[in-house]
């Protein structure tokens, strides 16, 4: 994963973008969740992974 500056047309000029170098797609996992970092029961994340 690297920040790059110039994003090659797919980005928004002047912003900087993170430009994954090897994505999965994931299974949604339904939750509320909250603005900044919060915890996520050890149990929900136990059965994401299993998926």
């Amino acid at each position: 994963m690297k920040l790059i500056a110039n994003c090659f047309g797919w980005g928004m000029p002047e912003q900087y973008h993170w430009q994954l170098e090897n994505p999965r797609e994931i299974t949604p996992i339904p939750y509320i969740g909250r603005l900044g970092i919060f915890e996520v029961p050890d149990e929900l994340v136990r059965s994401a992974i299993a998926l």
